[in-house]
């Protein structure tokens, strides 16, 4: 016999193909289960076969964003691997992915490794902002890729760690998509404002890359959790703007960038802060204009 967590029995209410059935548990809730011929030679009423169930899904944990409708259109191979990998990650790193951010996940690779089986991988113009932004995230993407490899025989390239690293990100962030993607499209906007407006190419890995943005991370987390840096360094602020003019034009650039994309003001003491920072990065660029 099938049991979910806590010995409930399964009973098959509906079998949508030979992997994926609708089974109602002992306390009559529905709950969606898969795994390898698990509807296979079935009917209605029958008990789920224990030793061919792979994961279970509560259905009021996958009503929202049609996620499903998705999971029916999954190839079940790709449901599998996820679900093996969403496994190892709660057992090895604690990260657990809600029902409907597995079948997001599910989603996301069926779709790359049917790009990738047909010579068409999407370029991902963010990936080092990402890995800048989630650096945690992005070794253990790094990882899931390794499994994919193993589990389904295809490589997916580097590109698909950036996209894989949002999901793993917005899984520890309560399961908000959104804050992630706009953490690491902010990064990606606030590097191009200052190769445009001190004509430098920011290095990915340099160490006052890492510092600058590390700091425009603490400063956007201030922002949106309302705890604005505030301090008294007026004359130095004001001795640095005269000193370094483009400079200054670039952290107001940036301020008056996150002041309105995260709807809080940005104060003088936190754009002297990254003045200092984009020095610093001006100093260790080659052939940087310096002032």
């Amino acid at each position: 016999m099938a049991t979910q967590e806590g010995g409930a029995v399964l009973v098959i209410k509906r079998i949508f193909n030979n992997n994926i059935v609708l089974a109602v548990d002992d306390t009559n809730e529905e709950v969606i289960v898969t795994g390898a011929g698990v509807g296979y030679l079935t009917k209605r009423g029958d008990q789920v076969a224990a030793e061919r169930v792979e994961r279970t899904f509560r259905m009021t944990g996958l009503n929202k964003n049609g996620a499903f409708r998705i999971l029916l259109e999954l190839p079940y191979e790709v449901v599998s691997a996820t679900t093996q990998v969403s496994t190892r990650l709660k057992a090895e790193h604690g990260i657990t992915l809600p029902p409907t951010m597995e079948v997001a996940l599910a989603d996301h690779l069926a779709q790359a490794l049917s790009r990738v089986r047909a010579g068409q991988p999407i370029y991902n113009s963010m990936l080092w902002e990402t890995k800048m932004t989630y650096p945690a995230e992005f070794i253990i993407a790094l990882e899931v890729l390794e499994e994919v490899h193993t589990l389904l025989g295809t490589r997916l390239p580097l590109d698909e760690a950036g996209f894989i690293t949002l999901h793993l990100a917005s899984a520890n962030l309560a399961g908000n998509p959104d804050e992630a993607m706009s953490l690491g499209r902010a990064l990606h906007d606030v590097v191009d404002m200052v190769e445009t407006d001190l004509g430098i190419e920011v290095v990915p890995a340099g160490p006052s890359t890492t510092r600058f943005l590390t700091h425009v991370k603490f400063v956007i987390q201030r922002l949106t959790h309302d705890k604005a840096f505030s301090g008294s360094f007026d004359e130095i602020f004001q001795t640095l703007k005269r000193q370094y003019p483009d400079t200054y034009r670039c952290a107001r650039h940036i301020g008056h960038y996150l002041a309105t994309k995260f709807n809080a003001p940005v104060t003088e003491e936190e754009e002297m802060y990254l003045m200092l920072h984009l020095r610093r990065l001006q100093d260790d660029t080659p052939n940087s204009a310096v002032e």
